[in-house]
């Protein structure tokens, strides 16, 4: 198909993008459940299903920027099927920075653990938020991210012409435990919260939070493993109850729409 790649600008034969990378969803499968599908959470609903969704979007050199500079190093560090997960084992090997006995979460500074490529996840979640933004996503009642004036900026950062965003958090969270998460956005998930506009995504073993405002303030860049002290990097337990908490949220309203 020819057309104009989004993420160029220029015309070319458009190749199948995936909104979320054909590997990830075999780490979401979960081979001993009766329905091994995942869990997909969309805008107003969660289905189990096997589809993949992908749109003719990127051109070719594209699509292997986003694989070379994000894509295949955090594919290579999340949950592997065979349970196996590296970025975990690095982090568990060292004491973290600040750490609470009433607190389910870690911080790690990763500025001083050369095995973590922090420019890589820091690309690969802003190009899933950004390829939540670009298309009419419309399987299971999804909308389109809005980024607003960040939009340009995150694009010309993945395209490389310029640094990671300013008053762009980007928040990264480790997965600690035993069980695999087997749930994940069917598109990035956003609010807003006073002036500051929130996506959040998750892929195994992975969370992302990203915040975006003009009026972006210490307290939260603090927490962006690009902007903040150390480059931080948080491990946690609550990464599945955050999602059996959206989960659960969604069935409520629509149990209560179906009433009225």
């Amino acid at each position: 198909m020819i057309g104009k790649c989004k993420l160029c600008l220029k015309e070319a034969n458009l190749k199948k993008s995936h909104l979320l990378p054909a590997a990830i969803y075999k780490r979401l499968r979960n081979e001993r459940e009766k329905n091994p599908n995942p869990v997909l959470i969309s805008t107003n609903t969660a289905v189990q299903t096997s589809k993949q969704i992908w749109a003719h979007l990127l051109c070719a050199d594209c699509e292997q920027r986003l694989n070379k500079n994000g894509e295949h190093w955090v594919l290579g560090n999340c949950i592997q099927e065979d349970g196996s997960f590296p970025i975990a084992s690095i982090l568990a090997a060292r004491n973290p920075d600040i750490s609470s006995p009433n607190n389910p979460t870690k911080v790690y500074y990763t500025l001083n653990i050369p095995e973590i490529n922090i420019s890589a996840l820091s690309y690969f979640a802003l190009s899933i938020f950004w390829r939540g933004s670009i298309y009419a996503w419309k399987d299971y009642g999804c909308i389109p991210i809005n980024f607003g004036i960040y939009q340009e900026k995150i694009r010309r950062y993945l395209l490389g012409l310029t640094v990671f965003p300013r008053n762009c958090c980007l928040m990264v969270y480790v997965r600690e435990g035993k069980e695999t998460d087997h749930m994940t956005y069917l598109l990035p998930s956003e609010g807003q919260k006073g002036d500051i506009h929130i996506c959040k995504y998750a892929i195994p073993g992975f969370a992302f939070i990203l915040l975006t405002s003009e009026n972006m303030n210490l307290n939260e860049s603090q927490f962006c493993i690009m902007h903040g002290k150390g480059n931080p990097i948080f491990v946690t337990t609550i990464i599945e109850k955050l999602l059996m908490d959206e989960v659960s949220k969604l069935l409520n309203n629509h149990s209560s729409s179906k009433r009225e």
